[in-house]
């Protein structure tokens, strides 16, 4: 009896170890399972089109930020979807958990920052403004060119030589048969001489009779031809923007004008401090589409995306006038407190030490 108690007794301990064993072995084995479905697990990428950072390309995508996206996926090994939307589809998405990350030439800023997380920027860029070329020869826009700032600009520079060389002329050659020794109107006819022989005309009617005036002909001759010429030049190519690029040359000129943009983006309220009347669209296609149909003035975006267009689909069509301005800063997009936000940024570290980031940008923007 006492051996089969023993035996009983060894036989209860033996199956509750083996009932623990069982459990632990099980916990294990879900807990590999839970770690392996989360590393098999797609992250989803939002973004929309809007070239040259995001682009079709047959069933997939292409631009800088789709390449500059999967290097940095490669770098991390981590595997994604693409998920298509709008602007607004991208925030709504990364609020509600329904994306990972997004991308599509977006512009950091403080109000973005108070629903999403952004990355390090990965691009720096700004406004342009694009408007339709113009052949038709319009007599009120040449006579306009004459007020734009460079060419005012070249007028004053003849004026303030005119003026100088005029009263040297005068003090040196006053006083002979064509020179009064009256300021008035010796002056007068001191700059009458600068201006004729400035612009090659000599009629002759006033010539230097003292050899320091006849220096100071050389010099007005030399310099003061090149001046002349240079203001010519000046004036031409002003009437030529004027004539194909209509009457806006930059952003200051955009005050009144109907411009269109893409709605929510940040180059709506740029343009409302400028004073524009703004007709916002849904995608920059759209705008395209309206400067296109003569029913808005300019069109004003980022300017990768301004460029690449005026130099792919709209060339011939419409030119990229004025200088960049409202500069802005691209980031990747995540939802607040995300993870992958200091993954990525350190691959983008990397990306941008080893030089792949700089082969990118040469390959998508090097002729900008």
């Amino acid at each position: 009896m006492g051996i089969k108690k023993a035996c009983l007794k060894v036989t209860a301990i033996d199956t509750g170890q083996l009932v623990g064993l069982m459990i632990l072995v099980c916990v294990l084995f879900f807990c590999m399972v839970n770690e392996a479905t989360a590393k098999e697990k797609k992250l989803t990428v939002a973004v929309e089109i809007t070239a040259p950072c995001v682009m079709h390309n047959n069933d997939t995508y292409t631009g800088f930020d789709i390449e500059l996206w999967e290097e940095i996926a490669r770098e991390l090994n981590v595997s994604f979807t693409y998920h298509e939307t709008s602007l607004k589809g991208i925030f709504t998405d990364l609020v509600r958990g329904d994306a990972d990350v997004a991308l599509s030439c977006i512009t950091v800023t403080d109000e973005r920052e108070k629903i999403v997380d952004f990355s390090h920027h990965y691009l720096d860029s700004g406004l342009r403004i694009m408007v339709l070329n113009n052949k038709k020869f319009s007599l009120s826009k040449s006579v306009r060119a004459i007020y734009s700032p460079i060419v005012l600009k070249a007028f004053a520079y003849i004026g303030l030589f005119i003026i100088r060389c005029g009263h040297i002329f005068w003090w040196v050659e006053n006083g002979h048969k064509y020179i009064s020794t009256r300021y008035f109107p010796g002056i007068f006819q001191a700059y009458w001489y600068v201006l004729v022989t400035m612009t090659t005309v000599g009629y002759g009617d006033i010539v230097p009779r003292k050899w320091v005036g006849r220096v100071m002909a050389f010099v007005v001759m030399v310099i003061g031809i090149g001046i002349f010429g240079w203001t010519i030049a000046q004036l031409s190519s002003a009437i030529t923007l004027q004539t194909l690029h209509s009457d806006i040359t930059d952003h200051w000129d955009l005050r009144d004008r109907l411009v269109s943009t893409v709605e929510g983006t940040t180059s709506v309220p740029a343009l409302e401090a400028l004073g524009a009347v703004v007709m916002p669209t849904e995608s920059i296609d759209q705008a395209y589409h309206k400067l296109l149909n003569e029913e808005v003035d300019a069109v004003v975006f980022d300017s990768p995306t301004i460029l690449y267009y005026a130099r792919n689909k709209g060339k011939g069509k419409v030119s990229v006038v004025g200088p960049l301005f409202d500069l802005q800063y691209y980031g990747f997009l995540f939802p607040q407190g995300s993870e992958l936000r200091e993954s990525v940024n350190r691959a983008l570290l990397k990306l941008r030490k080893n030089g792949s980031y700089d082969k990118l940008y040469n390959k998508w923007f090097g002729a900008y």
